[in-house]
């Protein structure tokens, strides 16, 4: 029987759980990339560029996915300095902990990053910020790879390690020529290294160091074979990212997928080009039976000539009978456009090819089709949610790795939405806003409002039972009770003529204990003549205006 052990945390022994396989990793190093059909990375961009359809269809989303640029965002609006709580909304004390100790983001960690891409060019090749971003939109639409390079200047210590970096440059990488370099599992690094200084020295020892300066070496991320050289990038010098076909390695091309559709699109815009030139096939064939074929061949050099000058002629040929007997047949080459029903066919493969990006038929300047599922707001609205994902690639990609590469923790760089928010909806938004602040506020909670017009709610703190709150005096009128009516008092008062107490028919001093004027006791106007017990004596004397 074996011998149970003691339960101690230090009879446990650590196991992981096993790295699934990847079948595209056949290899450690560099990864190549797979091309079904022998499609390599060129015919795509080859086809891409000679396909009216689809250049359209990326033209027209990559407009409106950056149609209003980019802009910066905080990423909260008071964050607390002991828990690291982040709250989306200006608050007097952390909610978790409690604390008052918040502050709001540092304008001051966007400074460098700011001027750097608001700058008139972000490479020593005369490009913007933006051109940069539309080129990697393109390379995601066509191969559904995309590369940023960004080219640091780094702070070494003495013994070769990175203290601190600066981006200098942005640029964008060629999907054909980049790869990554990876292990059996699909982790980037751990296979290469290389030096900062020496970039052309790779080892696959991690602790070997540079033969020429004896720093330490990095792991290689990424390898760009052009001219027959290699360049090799380290972690953080490059960003891989795909939209359509997110991998450990590389994405899926959609011209790929669409490669059929696109090569029957182009060689349809060919027989069209080929039917309206002279190198075109004719549409048909006049043949003609006759005994004189001689005077026929005159006749069709004659009919050669008039071709070269309309390409649209009809030739006519003379056939020889053994009878004597002549006739005329047509014999038809080809059909019309109309009789291969070209339009139907083309729309049909646009339509699929557009379905696949996302971009309706009013951005292709197609507004046959209107009313139902196909009007206008519709199109726009299947449009809009196409740029909104591409969008998010960015917003949630390509721009934290960015910003996180810059230093900054407070901010993020985000592309707003296509389409503008309409003003009325926003008006109406902030009245809803407004009631219910002040629905709020009758709940018995203290509203108040920051700088950027943001209500703040806050919940008294309950006063102790038994504690009555002290008030000041409260003024009284020194009128009331007197027959002096406060409406035409304003107007006394400016005429000059305000009247004495007395003359108000009341004492000077108010006796300001009875919290009511006192009534009058005398009989009213119309029981003038009797008694005082027989009168209503309940009256007020500001009602008595003849006397008794």
């Amino acid at each position: 029987m074996a011998e149970r052990r003691r339960f101690s945390v230090m009879n446990f022994f650590r196991k992981s759980t096993p790295v699934p396989l990847d079948r595209e990793l056949y290899q450690m190093g560099i990864q190549e990339q797979h091309h079904p059909l022998m499609m390599t990375g060129p015919i795509i961009y080859h086809i891409s560029q000679n396909s009216v359809i689809l250049r359209t269809c990326i033209t027209q989303l990559k407009n409106e996915i950056f149609r209003r640029g980019y802009e910066w965002s905080s990423k909260f609006e008071s964050k607390c300095e002991d828990c690291g709580k982040e709250h989306d909304n200006t608050v007097a004390e952390c909610a978790e902990c409690k604390s008052n100790n918040l502050r709001k983001p540092d304008p001051s960690q966007k400074t460098y990053a700011d001027s750097f891409l608001h700058c008139e060019y972000v490479n020593e090749s005369e490009q913007m910020f933006i051109d940069v971003l539309k080129e990697l939109e393109d390379d995601l639409n066509i191969m559904d790879d995309a590369y940023l390079v960004m080219v640091k200047e780094y702070f070494l210590d003495g013994n070769g390690k990175i203290k601190a970096h600066r981006i200098k440059q942005f640029y964008r990488a060629d999907p054909v020529t980049m790869a990554i370099v990876c292990d059996d599992d699909g982790n980037k690094g751990g296979n290469a290294y290389t030096c900062i200084t020496h970039r052309h020295t790779v080892v696959t020892e991690p602790f070997e160091k540079c033969d020429e300066c004896g720093c330490e070496l990095f792991p290689v991320h990424y390898t760009n074979r052009a001219h027959g050289e290699e360049q090799h990038f380290i972690k953080g010098e490059v960003l891989h990212f795909s939209k359509y076909s997110p991998s450990r390695l590389y994405g899926g091309s959609p011209v790929v997928t669409m490669w059929n559709h696109l090569t029957t699109l182009i060689a349809m815009e060919n027989y069209i080009n080929q039917a309206y030139t002279k190198a075109r096939m004719p549409k048909g064939l006049l043949a003609v039976q006759t005994r004189n074929i001689e005077s026929m061949r005159t006749f069709w050099r004659g009919v050669k000539e008039k071709m070269e000058q309309d390409a649209h002629f009809i030739p006519v040929m003379g056939v020889e009978a053994e009878n004597g007997r002549g006739s005329v047949e047509w014999i038809k080459f080809m059909d019309s456009l109309k009789e291969m029903d070209y339009i139907s066919v083309k729309e049909d493969l646009r339509d699929r090819v557009a379905a696949f990006y996302g971009v309706s038929k009013i951005f292709m300047a197609d507004n046959s089709t209107s009313g139902g599922l196909n009007n206008e707001g519709m199109q726009i609205l299947v449009t809009n949610r196409a740029v909104e994902m591409a969008q998010n690639v960015w917003n949630k990609y390509v721009f934290p790795f960015i910003v996180k590469q810059f230093g900054i923790t407070d901010w993020d760089i985000v592309l707003p939405p296509s389409e503008e928010e309409d003003e009325i909806a926003t008006m109406r938004k902030r009245e809803i806003e407004v009631n219910i602040a002040g629905q709020i506020k009758n709940l018995g909670f203290e509203v108040d409002m920051d700088d950027e017009g943001k209500f703040i709610y806050t919940k008294p703190e309950p006063q102790p039972e038994g504690e009555v709150q002290e008030e000041g005096e409260i003024e009284r009128d020194p009128y009331a009770g007197t027959d002096v009516d406060a409406s035409h008092m304003g107007e006394m008062v400016e005429a000059g003529n305000k009247p004495t107490m007395a003359e108000a028919g009341q004492p000077a001093k108010v006796k300001a204990a009875s919290p009511k004027p006192k009534m009058s006791v005398g009989p009213p106007n119309r029981n003038k003549g009797l008694p005082q017990e027989a009168a209503n004596n309940n009256v007020d004397r500001r009602t008595e205006r003849g006397g008794i």
